[in-house]
């Protein structure tokens, strides 16, 4: 089992079992070996990566003919807020959450990609396609909406909303009187065709 990841600093001192083989890779511009693998997964990347497309088709390729690929995507447009003190509040959260989706987007980020993904593997070549989509309620001062601050912590001073909403944004996370549906996250799967006898 092979283990890659951009900055893999997160695996250091990290005990491994003999036959998994944690590495650095770029999966934009390192190679993967061809009909290596009979299971890829890959949780969270492609909606990051302009090059999403020929990511995709690259890991197709290092399937196994009748490997399968497993892609965990979100799909960012669609974070109903369920509950706040009131209007103003669910307010500034669409709007400090736009300007983050609009940063992403700029950065060749597609926040939709977890809608699209499986037809993005129908595409591929992929077939036996399924999906299932996770979601659950975020609230306040919990660990999922976290996300939310982390994400804006990171990007605070280029996404065009004042200190003033920013620290009330993070006070709104922090409410448990507030409450916003998560990312839903599609898990889409399919299966690389076994080539046809020559």
């Amino acid at each position: 089992m092979t283990v890659t990841d951009l900055e893999p600093r997160w695996s250091d001192g990290h005990a491994w079992p003999d036959h998994v083989r944690p590495q650095r890779h770029d999966i934009v511009r390192d190679p993967l070996p061809p009909d290596a693998y009979d299971l890829v997964h890959a949780r969270l990347v492609l909606l990051h990566l302009p090059e999403r497309h020929q990511v995709l088709r690259r890991l197709v390729a290092a399937l196994k003919p009748g490997g399968r690929l497993v892609l965990e995507e979100f799909d960012c447009g669609w974070t109903p807020v369920l509950h706040a003190p009131d209007a103003a509040a669910a307010t500034l959260f669409e709007k400090v959450h736009t300007a983050v989706m609009d940063l992403l987007r700029d950065a060749g980020a597609d926040p939709l990609w977890g809608r699209r993904v499986l037809g993005a593997m129908a595409r591929a070549g992929l077939t036996d396609l399924t999906a299932t989509t996770y979601a659950e309620a975020w609230h306040g001062g919990g660990a999922g909406i976290a996300l939310h601050r982390v994400n804006v912590d990171q990007i605070a001073d280029t996404i065009g909303v004042s200190g003033t909403e920013l620290a009330e944004f993070r006070a709104l996370l922090a409410d448990p009187a507030f409450t916003v549906n998560s990312y839903p996250l599609i898990s889409a799967r399919g299966r690389r065709p076994h080539e046809e006898p020559q």
